[in-house]
C-alpha cells in the first residue's frame, strides 16, 4: 500500500508541475520566439534610432562585441541605406537627442518613416529593438513602435516594458516575430542569430 501511495503522490506531483509550467508559458509569450528558425539580417548592417535615445549607441557596442559589421548612424537619412544590406532601428525617444540633432519630434519621426520606406523598396530587412526600461515609456516612445512594428521584418526587446502587451498585439496583426530577453545581455544571442 505505500508503494501505491508514493507513485500516486509523484503521479500528482508531476500534474501539478506540468500545469504550472503551461499556466506559465502560456500568460505572455503567445506571440514571443526564443529566436528565428533561420537568419533573415546579411552584412554590413545600418544601425540607427528612432527617438534619439542612448540606447541605440549601447546597441552599437553589441553589435561590435558580436563582430558584425555594421556602423551606428543615429541621424541616418533613407539616402543613406544604398551601401547596407539590413537596418537596425533601436526605438526611444530622448528630448534631449532629439534637440541635439535640430529636428522637432514631427521631423525625427518623418524620417524614420522615410528610412522604413526606402528599406522595404530595396528590400533590406529591418530589425526593431526595444532597449528602453522605464524611464522611455512615454506617448512618444509608444507612437515610435507603432510607427516601426508594421514595417519590422523582426522585434527584439526586454520583457521589462510596459507596453510589451500592446507590442505583442501590434506585432501579431502584422504577422512580426518577437524575442523578448530578461535583460540587455540576453539580447546578444536572437541578435546573433538573426545573421548566422
Amino acid at each position: 500500500m505505500k508503494k501505491y501511495s508514493i507513485v500516486i503522490a509523484l503521479i500528482v506531483g508531476c500534474v501539478v508541475l506540468i500545469l504550472v509550467r503551461y499556466q506559465d508559458s502560456s500568460e505572455e509569450t503567445w506571440n514571443s520566439w526564443p529566436n528565428l528558425p533561420a537568419p533573415i539580417g546579411k552584412e554590413p548592417i545600418l544601425i540607427t534610432s528612432a527617438g534619439q535615445a542612448i540606447e541605440g549607441k549601447v546597441f552599437s557596442y553589441i553589435a561590435e562585441e558580436l563582430n558584425l559589421d555594421g556602423d551606428y548612424r543615429p541621424r541616418a537619412l533613407a539616402t543613406d541605406l544604398y551601401e547596407y544590406k539590413t537596418m537596425i532601428v533601436v526605438v526611444g525617444y530622448s528630448p534631449h537627442g532629439v534637440r541635439q540633432t535640430y529636428r522637432s519630434y514631427k521631423e525625427e519621426k518623418e524620417r524614420v518613416e522615410s528610412l522604413y520606406e526606402e528599406a522595404e523598396a530595396r528590400d533590406t530587412p529591418i530589425i526593431v529593438v526595444q532597449l528602453s526600461g522605464a524611464s522611455r515609456e512615454d506617448p512618444y516612445t509608444w507612437e515610435l513602435y507603432k510607427t516601426s512594428i508594421p514595417h519590422a521584418d523582426y522585434v527584439i526587446g526586454l520583457q521589462e516594458l510596459e507596453y510589451n502587451e500592446a507590442l505583442l498585439e501590434q506585432a501579431q496583426q502584422h504577422s512580426v516575430p518577437v524575442t523578448l530577453v530578461e535583460d540587455i545581455e540576453d539580447i546578444k544571442t536572437p541578435f546573433n542569430l538573426a545573421f548566422r
